[in-house]
């Protein structure tokens, strides 16, 4: 929100959190500067996000509880992965800033497909890079994209909805996405 929030506002736009949201997560930088009606600052626009999410890297925090469900995983053999709509740079740079790249066996950004989210694509392709079936794969997500991805896919799915987690999506809207399960911690997650 915060990088959104410096590229709007260098474009002269003021919007709120929930404004942000809406017009920007999950859509690419040229449909966002198009529909704001500002396609010829495209570039300039993208390249003050891009520059502000590189400097929220060392910035970003964990949830409680990541670490020790993703070491947990790992202790039982279980092979993670990240599919993201992000670029792999992005989500590359976001896990290494974390320190968590050592739990991943693959990541899959939008570089890597054609077709975004919530097309299965992307489970297809990791799960034939992983050697596993996604009938028995489990897809955490905490957007409508990522469970109608996963369970388009034929994989289980878990909603990860935590408290304060209604700025980004409507728990009630995201339940009509059908998720397998719903958690909002990591301890939930572990179980």
């Amino acid at each position: 929100v915060e990088s959104y929030n410096l590229a709007l506002n260098e474009q002269g736009f003021h919007l709120t959190d929930k404004e942000i949201v809406d017009n920007c997560f999950g859509k690419k930088e040229t449909d966002i500067c198009l529909k704001l009606g500002i396609s010829e600052k495209t570039e300039q626009f993208s390249n003050t996000y891009f520059e502000a999410v590189k400097n929220h890297y060392t910035k970003g925090k964990l949830f409680q509880g990541v670490v020790e469900c993703l070491e947990g995983a790992k202790k039982k053999g279980i092979k993670l992965g990240i599919i993201s709509y992000a670029y792999n740079w992005y989500v590359q740079g976001m896990i290494s800033g974390l320190n968590i790249e050592k739990y991943f066996d693959i990541v899959i950004g939008q570089d890597d497909v054609k077709k975004a989210k919530p097309d299965p694509e992307a489970i297809f392709l990791a799960c034939n890079r992983l050697n596993i079936d996604p009938q028995e794969s489990l897809v955490v997500g905490d957007s409508r994209s990522d469970i109608v991805m996963g369970n388009t896919g034929g994989c289980l799915t878990c909603l990860f909805h935590p408290a304060g987690h209604g700025l980004f999506y409507s728990l009630e809207s995201l339940k009509e996405s059908k998720p397998t399960y719903i958690a909002e911690s990591f301890d939930e997650l572990k179980e």
